[in-house]
């Protein structure tokens, strides 16, 4: 018994020595590390492609179409690509409309556009991102049949992403490297042909990142599609390139381009020599400016922090005048009316109670009038990047709106847009657009009696210039703003020098040292963090100016006549000598 105890732990012990002829066995891979993601938990690399289809809007001698189940943004703004033949058509000017319904209400996006006899082209038509479908419509002489058609886009959610590439899929997978997946990816691609780029600022806002995956594609794109392409990284898109960008003038913020990540304005830009790598920030966490819509009915009600969020103080009911007021009314149709049915009996009433009742209603509407007037009230906030170099404003701004009647219209140009509220917890709203030669707006766009705000993103033309120049043993600076500056701080070869208040067409002497802080503002959270620091947080380089402006703005204001109420704006920019 004992001897068979002892073999069998023998032949344990034989089993656990290693086997030499193993040694030199292949040893087990180790798995391989998954590719890091480029912004939080969101890969570029995690992606489908956008399985859009072409819907007919419109036939006869003239033929319309529309793209539709194009993937939507979650804020800001994106195009609608309309399809038009006109090869037996005339010419003619074809107005191509969009309606959808936002928050219980319709609204209608439109453009009008002048099409050659013969001729083929795309049209991109700006829309909210709040539109999550629409009825389309073509009208011209050449269409004589409707389709009546609806289209539809993919609603998009965080942590999802919205990626335009302007070429075809096929080149956009060969340049990330890897093959789409359509079950769970977190990227949406949407691929558009160089040949039919947008040609406008408010085409590109909503998305997440542009990708070029050829740079040379840059070259081939018309002045208008690179313009607009620019301004989209400048007011604070990210735009990946690949391969190299061979014209450095298409961005002239910058001296030079180099692979890698460069801040550019208020965005980004994105260069790699090879596939995008994981440590590549490419998207953005949000959009630039994200007004605040007014808080539902019953937070108002019981949140008393709601009211420290308005912008303007007409925003809110002057509930005590008014139930002051409605106290009279109470006060003479109750015990009055005892009074006056005694003394002048009961028919009496019947003139008397409908007569207070009418001159309770004119004492509303006369205070109404007093107080806020006829006027639309407003208060601003924006940063501004002055490009001197090609004499422009590219500016980031808020405006809170009031008013007691709406004004008739607003005109923007055309590379301006506004931006609507995209929290969900808040009024979302939109207004009716109306493309042609810029951006027109109607009375929705500041409805009777009712606090909005819009948001605004834009990049305008510009001869304002603050000019810095040595008199004797003194500097002093000229200010060519179009505004009155309130403070201002310049870098003279390493030196700092404030100067300020000064009047616009004025000039002032400046004192040595920097005594301009930038501490916020009551509209700083409607900013991403990217705005004030690339105006007012940034180290100002040789050559630069950082300018406080109060009770004026540089925010585009479509025409409307305002009484501004509070104001507070931060431009940055090389000076003249």
């Amino acid at each position: 018994m004992v001897e068979s105890l002892l073999l069998a732990a023998l032949l344990a012990v034989a089993q656990d020595v290693p086997d030499t002829e193993e040694v030199d066995a292949e040893p087990i891979a180790a798995p391989e590390p998954e590719e890091e993601p480029s912004s939080g938990l969101v890969s570029l690399l995690d992606y489908q492609i956008a399985q859009v289809n072409r819907i007919d809007v419109a036939s006869g001698r003239t033929r319309v179409a529309v793209e539709s189940n194009a993937p939507s943004p979650r804020s800001g703004s994106f195009p609608v690509r309309f399809f038009i033949d006109n090869t037996t058509g005339p010419r003619q000017v074809i107005t191509l409309s969009i309606r959808s319904t936002v928050s219980g209400g319709m609204h209608s996006v439109v453009r009008s556009v002048e099409v050659n006899a013969g001729e083929r082209r795309t049209v991109n038509v700006p829309v909210p991102s709040e539109m999550r479908y629409g009825t389309v419509r073509a009208e011209g002489p050449g269409i004589t049949e409707d389709a009546n058609a609806s289209m539809y886009f993919q609603a998009t959610y965080d942590p999802q992403r919205v990626v335009l590439t302007i070429s075809r899929p096929e080149q956009f997978e060969k340049y990330v490297g890897k093959s789409p997946r359509y079950s769970g990816a977190n990227v949406q691609v949407h691929a558009i042909p160089p040949a039919e780029a947008p040609g406008e600022l408010a085409s590109y806002l909503g998305y997440d990142a542009v990708v070029v995956p050829d740079g040379s594609t840059l070259d081939t794109l018309d002045e208008v599609q690179r313009r607009a392409l620019e301004a989209y990284v400048a007011t604070g898109g990210h735009l990946l390139v690949g391969g190299g960008v061979r014209s450095p003038a298409i961005f002239p913020l910058l001296k030079a381009i180099r692979p890698g990540t460069t801040n550019y304005g208020f965005g980004k830009l994105l260069v790699t020599t090879g596939a995008p790598s994981g440590d590549l920030d490419i998207f953005r966490d949000t959009i630039t400016v994200s007004p605040h819509g007014s808080l539902p009915e019953y937070e108002r009600r019981y949140n008393n922090e709601a009211k420290k969020d308005l912008l303007l103080p007409q925003a809110t009911a002057p509930l005590g005048r008014f139930l002051f007021i409605i106290t009279l009314f109470t006060l003479a149709i109750g015990p009055g009316s005892v009074w006056v049915a005694r003394r002048r009996g009961p028919a009496a009433l019947l003139v008397t109670i409908p007569g207070t009742a009418v001159l309770t209603c004119a004492m509303i509407i006369t205070y109404s009038v007093i107080a806020d007037g006829f006027t639309v009230h407003t208060s601003s906030y924006g940063y501004t990047l002055l490009d001197s170099q090609q004499h422009r404003f590219i500016t980031q701004g808020v405006t809170a709106y009031y008013a007691n009647l709406a004004p008739s219209k607003a005109t923007f140009g055309p590379s301006t847009m506004l931006v609507a509220p995209s929290e969900d917890r808040r009024e979302k709203y939109v207004a009716d657009l109306s493309w042609k030669d810029g951006l027109t707006l109607g009375g929705d766009f500041v409805p009777s009696r009712t606090y909005r705000e819009w948001g605004f993103v834009s990049v305008e033309p510009t001869r304002a210039r603050v000019v810095v120049k040595k008199k004797g043993d003194a500097w002093v600076v000229q200010n060519a703003l179009g505004v009155r500056v309130e403070k201002v701080v310049v870098n003279v070869d390493g030196r700092f020098f404030t100067g300020g208040p000064i009047r616009d067409g004025g000039e002032d002497t400046l004192l040595a040292g920097n005594t301009l802080t930038y501490t916020g503002n009551l509209a700083a959270n409607r900013f991403s963090s990217e705005v004030a620091q690339a105006v007012a947080h940034r180290a100002l380089q040789h050559h630069e100016f950082l300018a406080r402006i109060v009770d004026e703005t540089l925010v585009p204001t479509g025409g409307v006549n305002t009484k501004l109420n509070d104001a507070e704006h931060w431009v940055r920019g090389e000076f003249e000598e």
